[in-house]
């Protein structure tokens, strides 16, 4: 087919089939996201809506503002412990997981199925759930250690600042370990056995097995899930928000959440978008990175 006959003019039909979903594209995921940076810069705080300064440009402001805030320092620091933790756990789970399901055992094909229940089962009812299960009153988990004689009376698990965090984070651990389970299998079972037969003839353990020949066999794949992984977690606002709302005492504030809090509770809508224009940035920086892994991983 000769370029001429992609021309405009030859062609108008069916690029106008496709101006309506640009349209949608444009008025749902373009525009707002535009319309978000732009609050960023911008003085807009409802609370003071018929002061002469509002919904005019404030440059930098809203950035240095909420850098001089200790809430959202701790709530910096917070995004960073929650991401790194529960990348680097459910990674090496999922690694171990996935090796397990990966041999010739009996009832692997059930064992495979119930290793995705907690990926299959929705955010908000997950979030819940471990809600329940950490209640210093009715809590499962209370109960259980009562009944061992492990504690004399309950914890409130969500309510205590030496606990909260980490109850939170094995919520997500669980929630998510499943994912990179799928990616680290798939990239397993592309693995020639011979050269896992090789190893063994040479009398390689399978620590050594694993190091030479797994781990750089695999590598690509587990970048990738880990970058996925990682722009997941950095986004995970159902877990902290449905179990503690980030508290107690900002404990388990996350970027996130605290954007939340300065649009809807402080009504501080420029400051919220600041945040959320950083935590674009973070994320963009990881997606170009994953875009990179998959070109190597092609090439």
């Amino acid at each position: 087919m000769k370029p001429s006959d992609y021309s405009l003019k030859r062609n108008w039909r069916g690029y106008l089939l496709v101006v309506p979903a640009c349209i949608a594209i444009f008025l749902v995921s373009i525009y707002p996201m535009l319309y978000g940076i732009s609050l960023a810069f911008q003085n807009y705080t409802l609370t003071k809506a018929n002061s002469d300064d509002f919904h005019t440009f404030a440059g930098l402001k809203n950035f240095i503002e909420i850098f001089k805030q200790s809430e959202y320092i701790q709530a910096c620091q917070n995004t960073l412990f929650w991401t790194l933790t529960n990348v680097i756990v459910q990674v090496v789970l999922a690694v171990l997981i996935a090796l397990a399901l990966n041999r010739k055992i009996k009832g692997r094909g059930f064992f495979r199925t119930t290793a995705l229940i907690p990926w299959a089962v929705p955010s908000v009812i997950a979030a819940l759930t471990f809600r329940f299960l950490y209640d210093a009153n009715v809590g499962i988990i209370n109960a259980v250690l009562k009944k061992l004689g492990i504690l004399a009376d309950g914890i409130s698990w969500l309510g205590n600042l030496e606990t909260a965090r980490w109850a939170v984070v094995i919520e997500s651990i669980w929630k998510g370990t499943p994912f990179v389970m799928i990616f680290v299998l798939a990239a397993l079972q592309s693995v020639p056995h011979e050269m896992y037969e090789s190893a063994r003839v040479d009398g390689a353990g399978g620590v050594k097995t694993f190091f030479k020949i797994t781990l750089p066999m695999i590598k690509e794949t587990l970048g990738i899930a880990t970058i996925l992984t990682t722009i997941g977690t950095i986004n995970n606002f159902n877990a902290v928000w449905l179990m503690t709302q980030g508290g107690p005492l900002g404990s388990t504030e996350i970027m996130f959440t605290y954007a939340y809090r300065r649009a809807f509770s402080a009504h501080n809508f420029g400051q919220a978008a600041a945040i959320s224009v950083i935590m674009f940035i973070i994320i963009a920086l990881c997606t170009f990175v994953y875009t990179k892994l998959i070109g190597e991983e092609e090439d």
